[in-house]
């Protein structure tokens, strides 16, 4: 289904790879103007290579608050916000060091709710927020402690948010495995065999790709009778 966005702007942070660029160029595609945010140089080059000149490319650390005040006073009104940024981490939770779950709270948690924070006043009725939480916030997975932590307080915050910022509709996505870039610490040939490994054991049979997850996005910003949901992107994770 082709969803339709002309002229709406839309604003995605960690929008210069992974699953954000692929929502980007579907909705560039879709008419939209669109607004990408990314504390990362090589990504923001990288996006505009891929996006082109029709898209405006930020720079945005979402782990300070001030500079997501400071990046969302430069906007009258937009239509949809979507937050996929995230600083990666996993490890045994005997192991994992607290220094990397607090940067994985700081920009999964507080920037998703400093993105929200300051996007609000800004959203035109009929307009929607769009978190981000992960597949460990519905199903144990060992070594993701500190991230299921972070992706059920999203969901968590996500139906809160629903009631207090109505009529602007605020959903969420969980994204099973996804082959992003985010799994590039594995060299290669080792992440392609874990990679098919789980793709195996899923219904589907494959492991998703930013796409698939893309294509979910739009379809909440687009259903104006959606609000309070949180959709699973997994392939059926989360039921084996």
């Amino acid at each position: 289904m082709q969803y339709e966005f002309v002229d709406q702007k839309v604003i995605i942070i960690g929008g210069t790879s992974g699953i954000g660029l692929a929502l980007a160029a579907q909705l560039v595609e879709s008419g939209a103007r669109v607004t990408v945010a990314s504390r990362s140089a090589k990504n923001r080059g990288l996006a505009r290579d891929l996006l082109g000149a029709g898209v405006d490319i930020g720079t945005l650390d979402v782990s300070r608050e001030s500079d997501v005040e400071a990046f969302f006073a430069g906007f009258d009104e937009i239509d949809h916000l979507v937050t996929s940024a995230a600083v990666p981490a996993a490890g045994p939770f005997l192991e994992q060091s607290v220094d990397s779950v607090r940067e994985l709270v700081e920009s999964k948690f507080w920037g998703q709710f400093y993105a929200a924070r300051y996007a609000a006043p800004r959203i035109r009725t009929g307009g929607s927020i769009t978190l981000f939480s992960g597949i460990a916030a519905r199903k144990p997975l060992p070594g993701m402690s500190a991230f299921a932590s972070v992706a059920g307080a999203i969901e968590s915050l996500t139906g809160v948010l629903a009631l207090e910022l109505a009529p602007v509709r605020v959903n969420c996505i969980t994204p099973g495995v996804i082959a992003t870039p985010a799994w590039s610490f594995l060299p290669e040939a080792e992440r392609d065999s874990q990679l098919a490994a789980i793709g195996e054991s899923l219904p589907t049979k494959r492991v998703g790709a930013p796409g698939d997850v893309a294509r979910a996005a739009m379809a909440v910003m687009a259903n104006g009778f959606m609000s309070g949901s949180v959709v699973d992107v997994d392939g059926g994770h989360r039921v084996i």
